[in-house]
């Protein structure tokens, strides 16, 4: 019935049991055998991440199993390699203004061919620099 079981085979060895459903419609079948205590992590993360980043909306961890397959979750398992951690590109800043400094910068980024957006951030650029070395203004 588990979506995810651990049965004991052998010293510091574990079957792992996958693809039982919160439901009870569907069993949980051995997924692999004889995975040393020191590498479930490595079985578990390829796995929960898979399931988060491919899941349907409100699919529990068996169903997803289930659907994908365990020939495709153990090729998944053989080539992970990591989540690969890439910085976002930009951060979202809102800001707001009255009216009058509104459009007194939209006039001033139009000057200088630039968005009220890209003049906003050179603005703020700068003036954490000048904080940063000791430049009040």
């Amino acid at each position: 019935m588990a979506e995810l079981g651990l049965v004991g085979d052998g010293p510091n060895s574990y079957q792992i049991w996958l693809g039982g459903t919160p439901n009870q419609t569907q069993l949980a079948r051995s997924f692999m055998d004889k995975v040393k205590v020191q590498d479930l992590e490595n079985v578990f993360e390829p796995l929960f991440y898979y399931w988060k980043q491919k899941r349907q909306p409100k699919e529990s961890f068996g169903d997803f199993t289930a659907r994908i397959g365990f020939e495709k979750l153990k090729e998944l398992v053989d080539k992970w390699e990591g989540v690969v951690q890439t910085p976002p590109a930009r951060y979202n800043l809102k800001l707001f203004a009255d009216k009058e400094t509104y459009e007194a910068m939209d006039e001033l980024a139009k000057l200088q061919n630039k968005s009220a957006h890209q003049l906003a951030i050179e603005v703020i650029r700068n003036f954490v620099a000048s904080q940063q070395n000791g430049k009040s203004e």
